[in-house]
């Protein structure tokens, strides 16, 4: 008889990283944490990019030695895969990682889980194993119906299978707040309009929409002679965007601010009058989230799974990232003032709460499925 869930949880990133994935992952095991089906939740971590700061969830024993290098994660790995007693959830964050975690499962006698957010999983990877091992999952979480259709696709994994958990916003972190005036001097933004976008500039990440802005602000700028194009995020991709502004003639007008710490996100949001990210390939979206939390007008795509964050069109203005006159007339248009408020009421859909109780109602879904098919009885909470 178990006193709750045994989950193994196979990782990129979480606590200390950056990105959608990394904040998925960390909320996902606080979730777990808050799990009254859990009893221990073991996380092995590829990478730890930055030091952690906050406490840690009571039942999560998150192995910081195994981001200590490839060897160090094989290590830790292999320690898991035969220490003796039955693990009834392995999961997989990341395609990539997916060898690993079936045999793993295979050893340890338990589900085997995988997580999918976005581009990095509409289409067969280089890894032909990670490809033949897709269908054989027991069940597949994606953050949105778009990722999880595109997975399904090449896979062909069944959706029965498949259980949708979109990403969740802080409310109480990200809200609406007066312009920070240390900001405004620094980036010179005193009676200035300000469209924002933040995100990686990653070269394999183009798809993000940065470039699209870009284009367009020449058009914009003859409108709102001293609008601001705000870029926060850093990444290879950097020099080459900056590159281009500079050929446009538009460095006094784009900003590219860098990697902004996490304490800081929330008033570099409230710098903006309108968040724009015409996007080709994301997965969900939640810096779409963050932005509307915050009050802020979103324009989105309309192609892929910002669709979704933004309850196709309630939380923000979606646009097809491929027609540029539809793309500037919409920011012109939220430009003015003359498109209706956001109905930011509805960001409590992918509130914190909801997001745990979501992951609740899976557990428990997962405990019906182990006693249906004839594992030990599972007993509810605890120890």
């Amino acid at each position: 008889m178990a006193n709750g869930l045994r989950a193994l949880m196979l990782l990129t990133d979480g606590f200390g990283g950056r990105g959608g994935i990394a904040k998925f992952n960390h909320d996902f095991l606080r979730a777990l944490d808050g799990c009254s089906l859990i009893q221990r939740v073991y996380a092995l971590p590829r990478i730890l990019p930055e030091p952690i700061h906050e406490p840690m969830p009571e039942s999560v024993v998150y192995d910081r030695a195994a981001a200590r290098g490839r060897l160090a994660f094989l290590l830790r790995l292999a320690a898991h895969a035969w220490r003796g007693g039955k693990m009834d959830l392995v999961i997989c964050g990341h395609l990539h990682l997916l060898p690993a975690a079936w045999l793993v499962a295979r050893l340890r006698g338990g589900r085997l889980v995988l997580i999918i957010h976005g581009i990095e999983a509409w289409a067969p990877s280089r890894r032909h194993l990670s490809n033949w091992l897709a269908r054989r999952v027991d069940e597949l979480i994606a953050v949105s119906q778009y990722s999880a259709e595109r997975f399904t696709r090449w896979s062909k994994l069944s959706m029965d299978r498949v259980f949708i958990l979109p990403n969740c916003v802080d409310l109480d972190q990200f809200r609406p707040q007066h312009r920070d005036a240390n900001l405004v001097e620094r980036y010179g933004l005193l009676s200035s309009k300000v469209i924002l976008t933040v995100g990686r500039l990653a070269s394999a990440e183009r798809y993000k929409g940065f470039d699209q802005v870009i284009e367009l602000m020449p058009q914009i700028i003859k409108r709102f002679p001293t609008l601001k194009y705000l870029i926060v995020g850093d990444g290879d991709d950097r020099r080459r965007l900056e590159e281009k502004v500079k050929a446009l003639g538009l460095s006094g007008h784009v900003i590219f601010a860098g990697y902004v710490p996490e304490l800081e996100k929330v008033a570099h949001y409230n710098l903006a009058d309108v968040y724009v990210m015409p996007s080709k390939g994301e997965g969900f979206g939640i810096v779409l989230l963050e932005a509307v939390a915050c009050g802020v007008p979103v324009v989105g795509s309309r192609v892929d799974g910002s669709r979704e964050a933004l309850l196709d069109g309630v939380l923000g203005h979606l646009v097809d990232p491929g027609n540029p006159v539809a793309l500037l007339g919409v920011i012109t248009s939220v430009l003015e003032g003359t498109k209706p408020p956001e109905r930011i009421d509805m960001i409590k859909t992918f509130g914190v709460q909801t997001f745990r109780a979501h992951v609740e109602a899976w557990c428990r879904a997962q405990v019906t499925g182990m006693n249906q098919q004839g594992h030990n009885e599972i007993r509810f909470g605890r120890p």
